[in-house]
């Protein structure tokens, strides 16, 4: 009877434990991805031997900085993946979860990518950040043969537009940021004062004439490089006339 008694508490207590112990968990995963590229991996379950057992096993992709989850259910043994919308840049984490087994859990890195994408809807440039990281960089924006530089600060998805002003005309228009390009030909466009070529924020209201420059709250944006020659004559004037007081100046001194 005793010896019975003690069969079945080995029964009960010691063989559930035996038999949670000779499963393991393992996840075959790269060290890192590209943004926007699929997360891919296998989960494996082994038994004692080591060899991969068939099962459904749960799977928990977690960002540790904002607290975002991504499930799946797998099969054991075979490749799956996960397309995760607009990453964070950092470290993330990959769950297995497998019956009571313990969870088994890796790491993997997402790669930062800052990246904008350029668009020209009428006369408006679109400029939006589809990168995972924020966007800080100076673009390039040539309307016909004027050029100018314009710098962009943009959060993660955020966008931001501008309104390309030029003469009356059609225009062939390039915006680049050494990374990512956009040619459009046959831009109509249209001028604001005189032979002004620049962007302006629309958002900071439709300025009026312009003669000289913009008025308080219509900013325009670079004066786009017609005239360097004549800025460059105009400050040499200004610094041989104030080198010239100075030395006046001193003489006055003496």
């Amino acid at each position: 009877m005793i010896k019975k008694s003690l069969i079945l508490l080995i029964a009960v207590f010691v063989l559930p434990c035996i038999l949670a112990q000779e499963y393991k968990l393992g996840i075959d995963l790269q060290e890192s991805f590209q943004a926007g590229d699929p997360i891919t991996f296998k989960v494996n379950i082994f038994d004692s031997q080591n060899n991969i057992i068939n099962g459904e096993v749960k799977v928990e992709i977690e960002d540790p900085e904002t607290g975002t989850v991504i499930e799946k259910t797998v099969n054991s043994g075979e490749a799956a993946s996960v397309v995760i919308d607009n990453p964070r840049a950092g470290y993330w984490s990959i769950s297995a979860i497998y019956q009571d087994m313990p969870v088994t859990k890796e790491f993997f890195e997402i790669k930062a990518n800052q990246e904008v994408k350029f668009d020209i809807v009428g006369d408006e440039l679109i400029i939006r950040n589809v990168g995972n990281k924020r966007y800080s960089n100076t673009i390039d924006i040539v309307i016909g043969e004027s050029y100018t530089q314009q710098d962009i600060e943009l959060d993660i998805g955020e966008e931001t537009s501008f309104r390309l002003v030029a003469p009356d005309g059609t225009y062939s228009v390039k915006v680049t940021d050494g990374k990512t390009t956009l040619s459009q030909a046959g831009v109509q466009l249209t001028g604001i004062s005189g032979n002004v070529i620049g962007i302006l924020d629309p958002n900071r209201g439709e300025p009026g004439p312009i003669t000289s420059g913009p008025r308080g709250d219509q900013t325009i944006y670079g004066s786009l490089r017609n005239n360097t020659i004549v800025w460059v004559f105009i400050l040499v004037v200004v610094g041989a006339a104030i080198l010239l007081a100075v030395e006046r100046g001193y003489r006055r001194r003496i």
